[in-house]
């Protein structure tokens, strides 16, 4: 009995990082079918765009405005969902206070507070990537970001045609090198240098990935 209890104690993490991984998935389905199910609202609003007088289309257009950045809002959330990174946090931030500023400011104070949030967030993407540390000394990412988007914020060439995923790539690689899928265990391909930086369970989380030495070496 007590040797079950600690073979259940060292799965326990494993079990719950897989349920919570479950459980996003589901919420993100979720609101995909919401936000299909809210298009045919869309068509609702032009309907009553078109059939209203020119005067009393105003606040209909307003709230058409804000239906849809309320789905943009929705579909950014599941990026988040997905992706796990700090930069698809800030994009739902943005949309959130885009639509903010259109459907609830009712003075100048209330739109010039709304126009220094944004400007602050613009300005927080413009000096520093959440998931870029530094292009010469490598970036953390998550297994879930595509290899196109590794390859700008590493400044690796990562081959595209072998995975959509960094995550995908990582299992392709480990498994006709024969290697076991651990923290820190490292992959080469191209002139980049790729290793595991975190995982849940036997679920890669995220990876470090940087040029290789002898790439560097040959750029310089």
């Amino acid at each position: 009995m007590l040797n079950f209890w600690e073979k259940f104690k060292w799965r326990l993490p494993k079990n719950f990082a897989r349920l919570v991984f479950f459980l996003e998935a589901l919420l993100a389905l979720f609101i995909i079918s919401g936000v299909a199910i809210s298009f045919l609202d869309l068509i609702r609003y032009l309907n009553l765009i078109i059939s209203q007088p020119p005067l009393q289309t105003y606040e209909i257009l307003r709230t058409f405005l804000g239906h849809i950045l309320l789905l943009v809002i929705g579909l950014e959330l599941v990026i988040m969902l997905v992706r796990h990174t700090p930069s698809s946090v800030v994009e739902v931030l943005l949309y959130a206070i885009a639509r903010k500023i259109i459907m609830e400011a009712k003075t100048t104070l209330d739109v010039l507070i709304g126009v220094v949030a944004l400007g602050g967030l613009f300005l927080l993407i413009k000096m520093y990537t959440p998931e870029r540390l530094h292009a010469e000394k490598g970036a953390i990412v998550s297994s879930s970001m595509p290899i196109w988007e590794v390859n700008e914020i590493a400044n690796v060439n990562i081959p595209e045609n072998m995975a959509n995923t960094i995550g995908g790539l990582i299992s392709i690689l480990a498994s006709n090198e024969g290697k076991n899928i651990a923290i820190g265990q490292v992959f080469r391909i191209n002139d980049a240098e790729i290793s595991i930086y975190s995982m849940e369970g036997n679920l890669v989380r995220s990876v470090f990935v940087k040029r290789s030495e002898e790439a560097n070496e040959v750029h310089c």
